[in-house]
């Protein structure tokens, strides 16, 4: 008894030293033991992104940043979505007409890590309704704003008000993001060949093909008939390993074609009971294939035109 009351009068005795103690620490705090530099990087990298003006709206606030580990308060429930396409960071900006409660534009720029990344949100949350703002500049519009993408980057532009300049906006951000060593030379693969109707990113298993991933398939309407050309973005090794696939699956699933050689292209003229007739070309630096109506002038002209690109 007497032993237990001696450490009860030692506990109260160590207890205020110890409030003591940390009441010390934290009067010494020092923030810049702290590691910072990350996302102070993180922010600086990104707020140069926002001018402090466009037009008659001034930026409010400061420029919100979020990572991987907490963009589920900005976007509840679709946070997993953008971490599983690739997301390395997003920033957020206001803009206000005057001191009001709310903002008047709302820009979001989501880092999504590279140019084939942030195409493939910028072609789900479209739909596949994409159009050229201008050259270079790919995107989509809505009621409430728009979106597109500039390299790595999507860009999302929400309006809460009929008078926002969203071509200044458009502008503006144009001209401070740059595209950098990731232009998405994808776009300037596809062929100029008719009428653009829809623009896809598939990110797995394209028409079912479990070795066929991170496609871009484009629609056109030729002369009044649909026509897909699909584009891949793999390097120079995976190219031969993807062409071997499709030669095994042709053969597994007794599917005729033919082969022929033209200017360092492999051309194959497949007939499919699935797909109908099509034509798949493999060269050094990419593969595209072709679905619809068979047209040996576009086939042959897409064959001949210097369209193929190096991917990274």
């Amino acid at each position: 008894m007497v032993i237990s009351n001696v450490y009860r009068i030692i506990l109260l005795a160590i207890l205020p030293v110890t409030a003591l103690l940390i009441y010390y620490k934290g009067q010494s705090y020092d923030p810049a033991l702290i590691n910072f530099n990350q996302s102070q990087s993180n922010v600086e990298s990104m707020t140069v992104f926002f001018p402090a003006e466009i037009e008659t709206l001034s930026r409010s606030g400061q420029i919100r940043m979020f990572t991987s580990k907490n963009l589920y308060e900005y976007v509840n429930g679709h946070a997993e979505y953008f971490i599983s396409a690739g997301f390395v960071k997003l920033a957020v900006g206001e803009y206000r007409l005057n001191s009001k409660d709310y903002p008047d534009v709302l820009i979001d720029i989501y880092d999504m890590g590279n140019s084939m990344q942030a195409f493939g949100i910028l072609s789900d949350e479209s739909g596949g309704n994409i159009t050229d703002f201008k050259a270079g500049l790919t995107g989509f519009k809505t009621p409430q704003g728009l979106g597109f993408i500039k390299g790595q980057y999507y860009i999302k532009i929400s309006t809460f008000g009929s008078t926002v300049p969203l071509d200044s906006f458009i502008e503006s951000l144009d001209n401070r993001i740059s595209a950098g060593s990731d232009p998405f030379p994808e776009f300037a693969a596809l062929p100029d060949i008719g009428q653009i109707l829809t623009t896809r990113f598939i990110k797995e298993a394209y028409r079912g093909l479990d070795f066929l991933n991170n496609v871009i398939e484009r629609e056109y309407n030729i002369s009044g008939e649909t026509l897909q050309v699909f584009i891949l973005n793999v390097s120079g090794e995976n190219i031969s390993n993807i062409t071997d696939s499709f030669i095994s699956y042709f053969n597994d699933s007794d599917i005729k074609f033919t082969e022929s050689r033209e200017d360092e292209k492999t051309i194959y003229k497949v007939s499919d009971p699935y797909e109908g007739d099509w034509v798949l070309i493999s060269s050094p630096d990419t593969i595209m294939g072709i679905f619809g109506p068979y047209n040996e002038t576009i086939i042959n002209s897409l064959i001949k035109q210097d369209h193929v690109f190096k991917t990274q």
